[in-house]
């Protein structure tokens, strides 16, 4: 059978009161008189006490059944003197010719657990006097004191909340009845109407409107029924736009993005798939095999639908492009693989750089290596003898000392490399390029003498916001690969200009020149063009690549223009 709200309101109700009432009855049948006796039981201890201290000093020859009858008339208690044998000597509620005829009391519970623990208490029903007393009984000498207090009061006490809590009963029985009747007039038949109007909400007719009645808040939820009917259709355009923003998230991402039904067809991609696969053609409902031509993928893409662990794999993707795909399962609330997401990482430019540190590893070894095995050479021969040779031994040491200074300008360089790729910031100041240039020039004036190259410097004294230390760095760079590749009796012309805010320092010499096809590499780290004329002159194959970082670390450029047989021009430009 089926209640409607009122009814069941009415049922809850009632079983409610009924379990109050339950809860109630417990608490005075069990609780309320345990914490009543336990009330009475500490004030029976009390009245012991002053009793006890009584019969201590009253007169020796009265008898003990009048100073029962004087103790129970002052403390309002019943009051008996009991001998250690249990026999009655005196009993305020009984009259002295009857105490032979009472019943020898040694075997009271009370009595005993006096003899015993000094105290003791019990609540059972009198056998002189058929009443139920709460006992308490104290150990004296040469007698045991027991005072005792009849419960008929707190009966009558426990009847009388009993009586008052069936007439509260009855009265909340009534109310709900009445609540009942109130709550289906104003809550039960709004609800049935709105019910009525929300299933048809739910079919899908949004232009239903619910009907506003009934009290202030079945009113309330009328009108924000209307209202979620009223903004619906525009939450559905929400949602829609939240979809398109997804999607156009996924468009932006750098990384290829490709998701795989249970079929290992492609069903959607981003266009990022496209820029690796270099081409802008539907892939859509093919498999990776197909788009990729690689079984690696596709063999990984069937193990993850088969319930396997995410796969990650490298493979080429075109003419030297490398990528790394991340092959992961999709699954649905009951843990069910029903799809998988490929994500592409580029990596053609991690494997460039590492293919770069690669060669940097091994020309550094090389350019040890040869110096090296020469310094050894020469060495384990002068050792051998040839240190005693006057016509050797010179040869061979000026030898070895031009390659530990060839080693030492490579560490050097290395050494300066290393910070220039440090990303250190620059410290900008205002620097005087006039006077870098003639400070270079100084320093290498023997160099240039010895070479007899003319050096001429058309620089204007102009300021520039730069690093001073790194220009120098650029600027002797510069200067050095014009003295050592410069013809004997040549020249070298150092100039500078200025030019929409940017000032261009050029330095050109009348060396041997470079062909075309190598300006592309020789700011590369150890490229030469002529390796045994750099080594022949001192060169590291290290000083254009250090010129290049020192000049593009404060925001400048270098270029070179050169023609074979006519020397080579350098062109360091700054802003201002």
């Amino acid at each position: 059978m089926r209640f409607r709200l009122h009814s069941r309101l009415v049922l809850w109700n009632l079983l409610i009161i009924g379990l109050i009432s339950a809860i109630l009855g417990y608490f005075l049948n069990f609780s309320l008189r345990r914490e009543i006796e336990k009330e009475i039981e500490g004030q029976l201890l009390d009245q012991s006490t002053l009793a006890a201290a009584y019969l201590a000093k009253a007169n020796p020859g009265k008898p003990m059944d009048e100073q029962a009858d004087e103790l129970g008339r002052l403390l309002n208690v019943r009051v008996t003197v009991i001998a250690h044998d249990g026999r009655v000597l005196g009993d305020s509620d009984v009259d002295a010719s009857q105490l032979p005829n009472l019943e020898n009391h040694r075997l009271r519970p009370e009595v005993q657990q006096a003899v015993r623990e000094g105290t003791g208490s019990a609540i059972r029903r009198s056998d002189t006097l058929n009443v139920q007393f709460i006992y308490v009984a104290r150990r004296l000498d040469p007698y045991i004191l027991r005072v005792a207090m009849p419960l008929d009061s707190v009966d009558a006490f426990i009847r009388d909340l009993r009586s008052k809590l069936a007439v509260a009963m009855l009265i909340a029985l009534g109310l709900t009845l009445v609540f009942g009747y109130i709550v289906f007039g104003l809550v039960s038949r709004p609800l049935r109407e709105i019910s009525t109007a929300s299933k048809k909400l739910a079919a899908g007719n949004l232009d239903m409107r619910l009907p506003i009645s009934g009290d202030e808040e079945i009113a309330a939820l009328g009108t924000s029924l209307n209202t979620m009917a009223q903004n619906l259709s525009g939450k559905m355009t929400e949602l829609s736009q939240g979809k398109q923003r997804l999607e156009s998230i996924l468009e932006a991402m750098g990384q290829g993005v490709m998701v795989l039904d249970q079929t290992g067809r492609i069903t959607l991609t981003n266009t990022s798939i496209g820029a690796l696969l270099g081409t802008d053609r539907a892939v859509t409902g093919k498999t990776p095999l197909e788009v990729f031509r690689s079984p690696d993928l596709e063999n990984a893409v069937g193990e993850v639908l088969a319930g396997g662990e995410p796969r990650v794999l490298e493979m080429p993707v075109g003419p030297g492009r490398v990528v790394q795909a991340n092959v992961a399962p999709v699954p649905n609330r009951s843990g069910e693989v029903e799809s998988v997401v490929v994500v592409f990482h580029d990596l053609t430019d991690i494997r460039r750089t590492e293919k770069m540190r690669r060669d940097f590893v091994a020309n550094v070894s090389h350019e040890f290596k040869t110096p090296l095995t020469s310094i050894r050479g020469y060495a384990e021969t002068l050792i051998a003898g040839a240190k005693d040779d006057p016509q050797i031994a010179p040869d061979f040491l000026r030898t070895i000392e031009t390659n530990a200074r060839y080693l030492e300008a490579l560490v050097n360089d290395l050494l300066t490399l290393a910070r220039l790729e440090a990303e250190v910031p620059a410290t900008m100041e205002r620097v005087s390029v006039r006077r870098i240039v003639d400070e270079q020039i100084e320093s290498r004036k023997n160099a240039i003498r010895e070479r007899n190259i003319n050096v001429s410097v058309e620089c204007p004294d102009v300021e520039i916001q730069a690093d001073r230390s790194r220009l120098s760095t650029a600027v002797s760079n510069l200067i050095d690969n014009a003295i050592h590749y410069n013809r004997p009796g040549g020249t070298i012309r150092i100039s500078a200009e200025q030019q929409n805010g940017t000032l261009n320092l050029s330095v050109a010499d009348s060396g041997h020149g470079i062909p075309s096809d190598e300006l592309q590499r020789i700011f590369e780290r150890f490229y030469r063009v002529d390796k045994s004329r750099t080594r022949e002159s001192g060169g590291t194959g290290l000083g254009l690549s250090i010129v290049k970082h020192a000049i593009e670390s404060q925001g400048g450029t270098i270029t070179v223009t050169s023609r074979v047989g006519s020397g080579s021009i350098f062109t360091i430009r700054m802003a201002m």
